[in-house]
């Protein structure tokens, strides 16, 4: 059973060479899978009409559903009757995954000899938090696999996507919307998102079109595009922090916990932000330039003069103490419930009270 990446396959796919008897989507970024059959339906059809494109669901709500109905359908194309069909066969229903002996021998012997006139695409789409996947993964979406290994039948697993393979994707996408973005903007997306980088993707709208510069996402637009959140106000919350302001501290979480920032995310950016901080002390004493201080961190040069002077404001011991109490808030952020984390934040300027005389 060939298995073949998201990016390999949208490849391929534009191609035209290359026939796709049966196809299974499968992963956890279910919504990669609709990318997919929008490439098989953009190369293949000129138009959609119910002769060439049809669209089956095993769902409580599609009861009457049948491997019967679906290999009829795909085995009925003719290339002198009709062109090149489609049919999408969207599993939602977990327990429609395991099949009976009779579908597995159906199945089994159209992949004998699949109609070369049709691509049938099996899309898994179960719509699942992430620990109800992993376990419907072992213990059912596997066996599905094991039961339609053919040479005929290709498989991609819409989660096995690389950092480098997203960041080439956002490219690409933003290059043929007259877009460009910036390594800097890519690098900060990735780390605003963590290990769930693949979900930008469904947000490439949002950045197509975006209001920017020139046409192209820095790293100060990232945040705002991805978030809803100006970064400015990250930088408000960490001015408010080192001016020991908890009021306005305060004021300014409030504003990001209403525009749905997670407490995570802020945890982790201050995380990032103090990081930083150290890095560019360690490089001022090294005599590095400023400008290559800022190019190093990923520092826009319309922040590099402020960023600068709070990190020489700071004394060796009170930033080892900050950063000290930032992973220490990053490990309850992931130990605990996000109303915990939240209440964490909001302690966190009266915790660092204590600290007042040791810059």
């Amino acid at each position: 059973m060939p298995e073949i990446s998201f990016i390999n396959i949208l490849s391929k796919i534009k191609s035209g060479k290359e026939a796709f008897p049966i196809t299974v989507l499968f992963g956890y970024n279910e919504f990669l899978g609709e990318k997919v059959i929008r490439a098989f339906c953009d190369t293949f059809l000129e138009e959609r009409t119910e002769f060439n494109y049809r669209r089956f669901y095993f769902d409580p709500e599609y009861s009457d559903t049948s491997w019967e109905e679906i290999i009829s359908e795909a085995k009925s194309s003719s290339f002198f009757v009709r062109s090149r069909r489609i049919i999408i066969v969207t599993i939602r229903e977990e327990k429609k995954i395991s099949l009976l002996k009779a579908d597995k021998e159906l199945l089994a012997s159209y992949l004998e000899k699949p109609n070369p006139n049709t691509t049938l695409i099996i899309y898994i789409s179960l719509n699942l938090i992430k620990d109800d996947y992993k376990q419907a993964r072992t213990q059912k979406i596997n066996k599905f696999l094991t039961d339609l290994n053919s040479p005929k039948c290709f498989t991609v697993d819409l989660d096995k996507l690389s950092d480098a393979e997203v960041k080439s994707y956002i490219r690409q996408y933003l290059k043929e919307a007259g877009m460009g973005i910036t390594e800097n903007a890519l690098e900060k997306i990735r780390e605003i998102k963590d290990d769930d980088f693949i979900s930008v993707i469904s947000q490439l709208s949002r950045l197509e079109i975006a209001d920017v510069q020139d046409k192209t996402i820095d790293y100060e637009d990232a945040e705002k595009l991805v978030t809803g959140v100006e970064a400015h106000s990250i930088w408000d919350l960490t001015d408010a922090i080192e001016s020991e302001d908890a009021g306005k501290y305060l004021k300014i979480l409030r504003y990001l916990f209403i525009n749905g920032t997670k407490a995570a995310l802020i945890i982790a950016t201050l995380v990032t932000h103090y990081h930083k901080i150290y890095t560019a002390k360690f490089l001022l004493k090294q005599n590095v330039p400023v400008s290559v201080i800022g190019k190093e961190l990923g520092q826009h040069s319309y922040f590099l003069n402020k960023f600068i002077a709070s990190a020489k404001s700071f004394s060796d011991k009170r930033l080892n103490q900050i950063i000290q109490m930032v992973y220490n808030l990053d490990y309850e952020s992931k130990t605990t419930s996000e109303d915990s984390a939240r209440l964490s934040l909001q302690n966190f300027p009266f915790r660092l009270k204590a600290l007042r005389n040791v810059r």
